[in-house]
């Protein structure tokens, strides 16, 4: 009965130890996919038909009346028009680095609205060509209209590429290991260990084993505060209180109770190292 209890005991034990390692051992997923530039031109592109052709459609400030083609000229010229400002606008404030203080999206916002004069007096131009009849060329109306489709074409703009705008924060480098780690296990680590084809791994909420080199796993943590003391150890640095001499042989102790050996060619960087205070107090 005991040799059965021992053998139902270890299946359970190495079924457990599988799981969890599989687990843990889930590379974490790097994104391939490249963001597109904020100005993308191929977007571009499809946005000023896409305008053009929601526009001919509608038909809106009295265009409607025009025949199709010549609606499809007018706004295909007028859209285009403020398209070549606008990027006109915000090519030369970055040449000239003018208001980099500024957020992304008020210069565009600028952008948009240095290019509505110039845009309206293109639409103006074109109202003069098709009604001549009409009266002067100045229209101060123009102006209203050239603000209403600046303001929705750009407010739509804006709206799209604004996530494009804002630059990622760089994750440090060791969060690659860490989300190696199962979630119960924390981020505060203590110390790594060589195990064989594993890694222990001590934490201030316990330990776990993965499968990978401890080579491999310092180089993930090459930007963690730490320092290797053994060929087979690693420590945080925040858990180092200290060196001691057990057996004639020098040891760090560790912030868990611990004692870890060093290695002679490790030593001198140990011994530079600062203990840490025990601020759990324990």
């Amino acid at each position: 009965m005991a040799l059965a209890f021992a053998a139902t005991s270890g299946q359970n034990k190495s079924t457990d130890v599988k799981r969890r390692l599989h687990f843990v051992n889930d590379k974490p997923k790097r994104s391939t996919k490249a963001e597109p530039p904020v100005w993308h031109l191929p977007e571009q592109a499809a946005a000023y038909v896409l305008a053009t052709g929601i526009f001919t459609t509608l038909g809106p400030f009295g265009t409607f009346e025009m025949v199709f083609w010549l609606r499809v000229i007018y706004w295909a010229l007028a859209i285009g028009a403020g398209w070549i400002f606008v990027s006109s606008s915000i090519m030369a404030m970055r040449h000239k680095g003018w208001l980099d203080h500024e957020s992304p999206v008020t210069r565009i916002a600028l952008a948009i609205i240095v290019a509505a004069p110039p845009t309206a007096l293109v639409v103006m131009g074109l109202e003069y060509l098709l009604h001549p009849e009409d009266g002067p060329f100045l229209k101060p109306r123009i102006f209203l209209y050239v603000a209403v489709v600046c303001l929705i074409i750009g407010g739509s703009v804006v709206a799209y590429v604004r996530p494009r705008l804002v630059k990622p924060v760089k994750l440090p480098d060791y969060m690659i290991f860490m989300r190696r780690l199962p979630p119960h296990l924390g981020t505060e680590l203590i110390s790594l260990s060589s195990q064989d084809h594993y890694v222990e791994v001590t934490t201030d909420k316990g330990r776990e084993l993965i499968h990978m080199r401890l080579g491999d796993a310092l180089e993930e943590l090459s930007d963690y505060p730490g320092q290797q003391v053994h060929r087979s150890h690693w420590i945080a640095a925040r858990a180092f209180r200290g060196v001691a001499r057990e057996n004639n042989r020098l040891v760090v102790r560790l912030s868990d109770g611990r004692s870890l050996p060093v290695s002679r060619s490790f030593a001198p960087a140990v011994r530079e190292m600062t203990p840490t205070l025990d601020v759990s107090g324990q």
